[in-house]
């Protein structure tokens, strides 16, 4: 056994392991069959191992080349808006939070690219409103109804960054336009004549 591969065997965490395999300059086959006997003697798996390597500068650096492009090549390929801005209104808001739940894990059932299929949006629109959603949520509580939360989400997220006072300000300015705009004007009534007998 050489010193590279003795070096890896004897690594006492994920991240001291981590640190040998990439000093060692040997095959991966035998990195492998070193990474099979490591976890069978020191009891951490293959979760630990790439938990370890994922934290890593040297791996970190890594998966960040090439990821600029990587980025813009998603956003062109999972664009379904055909260059159109989608107006976020109670209706599509609400079925937005039905998309945008999470499992147990706490993650996302459906991935942003795929809600923005459903929505004919792009992915920096869903992005957007799962922004707005969580700090809609930070400043309400988890048990907010559907109701206000929608309500929340109608408003653009530089409102939300001020605040729930300025989210309240501008709801009541909201609620008052509403009403004007449903009022009825009404013709003031003509007086009444009397009969002449």
């Amino acid at each position: 056994m050489t010193k590279a591969e003795k070096a890896i065997l004897d690594a006492r965490t994920p991240e001291d392991y981590i640190e040998a395999s990439l000093r060692a300059k040997i095959a991966p086959a035998t990195k492998a069959r070193l990474a099979r006997l490591w976890m069978a003697q020191s009891g951490f798996c293959r979760e630990d191992i790439l938990h370890a390597r994922n934290r890593h500068p040297y791996w970190k650096s890594k998966k960040m080349e090439g990821s600029a492009e990587r980025t813009r090549v998603r956003l062109t390929v999972h664009d379904y808006s055909s260059g159109t801005n989608l107006v976020w209104n109670t209706a599509r808001v609400g079925r937005f939070l039905e998309l945008n739940g999470k499992d147990k894990a706490g993650r996302y059932q459906h991935r942003d690219w795929e809600v923005a299929e459903a929505f004919g949006a792009s992915i920096p629109s869903i992005q957007y409103m799962r922004r707005k959603y969580r700090r809609a949520v930070e400043m309400l509580g988890p048990r907010v109804s559907k109701t206000k939360l929608v309500e929340y989400l109608t408003f653009a997220e530089s409102v939300l960054v001020r605040g729930a006072s300025a989210v309240e300000s501008l709801r009541a300015l909201r609620g008052k336009q509403n009403t004007k705009a449903s009022g009825v004007s009404r013709l003031p009534k003509s007086p009444k004549t009397r009969k002449r007998s």
